[in-house]
């Protein structure tokens, strides 16, 4: 006792004296900047009280604050990955997982959770165990299930695990959805879960017999018989003693005598196997059969859609090959069009041409017919006619500068003829053809 109170004497003086020495170097740091604002004033012209008080320099107090404990960022739970819904054992270990078992609704399964990286267990499992002292968690490891049949585990509390089919009547399972999910995560199932054993059929509370309606009667308890005793005199206890003997030997005569249950024998079992097996080949068939008709019938509405997209692109290419063949025919009707025009302009030009020279010819024979002796003084209009070369709408012309008449600029290059093609009009700007000559004499030659 004495020793516990010095050293907690010693320990007082400790705190005593951190404490004093604490208050002083607060003290002597409130005394060095007052001191420092007070020469700053003096230097710089400021009131140096106002500026202690803005500072709260005089009300510098000595404030302890426990250390803020740094909390371990929590890094996200490693698991495998999770089923829809619960799912039986598989008779295989996991070893990337944790080897304790989890209840699972009475399944006994492995634990999902990653191990340790040296340990056999995961962090959940392991805080578990320590929490209650135990060297094995409370459902037993996935080793020790493996080690006896599939049904016939029992836990360290003599817990046995259920049968699946109860679990899939709990959740509203199909066999079917079963296996997909197995498939789905690649955990094979074993057949002994989906069939249904008599055990099972037998479990639970027997039903209630049926009551049988009272008759009906007078109320209240009902009358006491009276039994009816037998007086036996001393020679009747012999034959009484002989009468219970016999009664007993004929009860174990009987007992005897009944035909015993026969057991079913080794070809019975060997045939109720073979009858169950092939059941279990009917309904995987089954299941297998189902299975490859849903295949087919996706793979046929896949095919379905491809030639529909098929049919679909091939329609729009015809379509788009039509317009363009559309397209190309009313190009080349223009083109024709256009040809046959030109055709027709080169054509009414050459008979021009060809009207205009004759013309040419019976003006030259009847100048030459004129005999006259006396030689015409050259006039103005005997001069020679000087052109310019025009183009208009595309076409090249001669513009004469006098009279300005239009004269083909081609049969002039080419042949050396003046053919009139029309006159220019000063108000318009623009030639105006003498078509109307070309429709009489083309009637005249008719």
């Amino acid at each position: 006792m004495s020793m516990s109170m010095s050293e907690m004497s010693v320990s007082s003086m400790s705190i005593l004296v951190s404490e004093q020495l604490t208050r002083q170097l607060v003290n002597t740091a409130q005394d060095l900047a007052i001191r420092c604002v007070r020469e700053c004033a003096s230097k710089y012209n400021f009131d140096a009280e106002e500026a202690i008080r803005s500072l709260g320099l005089e009300m510098v107090k000595l404030e302890r604050k426990a250390p803020l404990k740094e909390k371990p960022e929590k890094g996200p739970k490693e698991a495998a990955p999770k089923a829809a819904f619960p799912l039986p054992y598989n008779g295989l270990i996991d070893h990337a997982c944790c080897y304790a078992l989890r209840q699972n609704n009475g399944l006994y399964t492995q634990c999902p959770l990653f191990r340790k990286k040296d340990g056999e267990f995961c962090k959940s499992c392991t805080k578990q165990m320590q929490k209650v002292g135990a060297d094995v968690p409370e459902y037993g490891t996935i080793q020790m299930r493996q080690a006896v049949g599939i049904m016939e585990y029992v836990d360290p509390k003599g817990r046995k695990p259920v049968h699946y089919t109860k679990v899939m009547k709990k959740f509203k399972i199909t066999e079917e959805k079963a296996r997909e999910e197995s498939d789905k995560l690649n955990i094979p199932l074993n057949e002994i879960h989906f069939e249904i054993t008599d055990l099972d059929s037998k479990r639970g509370r027997p039903s209630k017999a049926p009551k049988v309606p009272k008759e009906k009667g007078v109320k209240g308890r009902p009358k006491k018989t009276q039994k009816v005793l037998q007086i036996l005199g001393d020679d009747d206890d012999g034959d009484l003693f002989a009468e219970l003997v016999a009664q007993a030997n004929e009860e174990t005569e009987d007992d005897a005598n009944k035909p015993k249950k026969a057991g079913k024998s080794e070809e019975e079992k060997e045939a109720e196997r073979l009858a169950k097996e092939q059941e279990k080949a009917e309904k995987e068939a089954k299941r297998l059969q189902e299975k490859a008709e849903k295949e087919a019938a996706k793979e046929a509405e896949r095919k379905a859609k491809e030639a529909e997209k098929e049919a679909e692109k091939a329609k729009k290419e015809a379509e788009r090959l039509a317009k363009e063949q559309e397209k190309a025919a009313e190009k080349a009707k223009k083109e024709a069009e256009r040809k046959a025009k030109e055709e027709e302009k080169a054509k009414k030009e050459a008979e021009k041409a060809e009207k205009e020279a004759k013309k040419k010819e019976k003006e030259e024979k009847a100048s030459k017919g004129n005999k006259s002796s006396k030689k015409e003084e050259p006039k103005e209009d005997d001069e020679p006619d000087v052109v310019k070369k025009i183009e208009f709408e595309g076409k090249k012309y001669l513009k004469s500068k006098k009279t300005g008449i239009i004269y083909d600029y081609n049969e002039y290059v080419k042949n050396q003829e003046q053919v009139i093609v029309g006159k220019w009009n000063e108000s318009t700007n623009k030639i105006d053809f003498e078509e109307e000559e070309e429709e009489s004499e083309e009637e005249y030659d008719m």
